[in-house]
């Protein structure tokens, strides 16, 4: 049975955009820890924006349009405006990049069973026929993996990138206040960008040893591989690629580790 509080004196890292982080702050409140929010990302419309209209205004020209996720959903309809349109058939990768365009007044037409841009895609082109014209709207940081995979799969996919991703200037300084204290005892990662920029404010400020007892989480494989990749030894990458599920494998690595005689804090 797991304590009350199972989460209670750790200082847990939140590095995702503040936008986002409301439903993780909550889930470790709410099992005792202190959530310290620095976030690692912040959004911003692209600067080829006649570039992007152009591609929205031909909208109605394609079958389907794919969007990545929450952010992807908010600046689809942010840069769409509020004029009716016949919008193609959406498909949507995760369960909560669903929930953000329910909100909209849409419903999915397409949610695969495994939330990376590998499994979406190999469920998704199962559904296209020959000559399909797919429009991926995304990040400037997302990979090509999907557009690529349809259109070796004899549809066609364009891509438009809607939203830029930037590291914020004022988390720098806090970011390397905290980890000079030894004040973080968890750092989560909700995706390869927080990664990134995390580890490019410890390289510029030469805090590599400051890190190693710290509790590494990702949310999902890819963010996993971009840390270990760059040296980090993952401790914590849920089944189930949400916050919710990130919280409860940190609390159960938590609980092996002390009992297998790890100190406890």
């Amino acid at each position: 049975m797991l304590p009350v509080q199972p989460l209670k004196d750790y200082h847990v890292l939140i590095t995702r955009g503040k936008e986002q982080a409301d439903g993780l702050k909550a889930s470790i409140e709410e099992n005792g820890g202190t959530p310290l929010l620095v976030p690692l990302l912040e959004f911003t419309l692209p600067d080829h924006m006649e570039e992007v209209q152009q591609r929205l205004g031909a909208i109605h020209t394609y079958d389907w349009i794919i969007l990545t996720s929450q952010n992807g959903v908010d600046y689809f309809f942010k840069l769409l405006g509020k004029q009716p349109i016949m919008l193609p058939k959406i498909a949507v990768i995760g369960s909560k990049t669903e929930v953000a365009l329910k909100r909209y007044g849409y419903k999915a037409d397409f949610v695969p069973s495994e939330f990376v841009a590998e499994g979406f895609v190999s469920e998704f082109i199962t559904t296209l026929a020959p000559g399909t014209r797919v429009l991926l709207a995304k990040g400037n940081l997302a990979r090509s993996v999907i557009a690529e995979a349809i259109n070796e799969a004899g549809s066609s996919c364009d891509e438009v990138i809607i939203y830029h991703t930037v590291l914020p200037a004022s988390s720098e300084q806090e970011l390397v206040h905290l980890i000079k204290n030894h004040a973080i005892d968890i750092i989560t990662f909700t995706s390869s960008s927080t990664v990134d920029h995390f580890l490019q404010i410890m390289e510029r400020h030469e805090l590599d040893a400051y890190i190693d007892r710290i509790i590494i989480a990702c949310i999902g494989p890819i963010a996993a591989k971009t840390a270990a990749r760059h040296g980090l030894s993952v401790d914590v990458c849920p089944d189930v690629y949400t916050t919710e599920a990130m919280v409860a494998d940190i609390i159960l690595f938590i609980m092996k580790r002390n009992t297998k005689g790890g100190t406890l804090q």
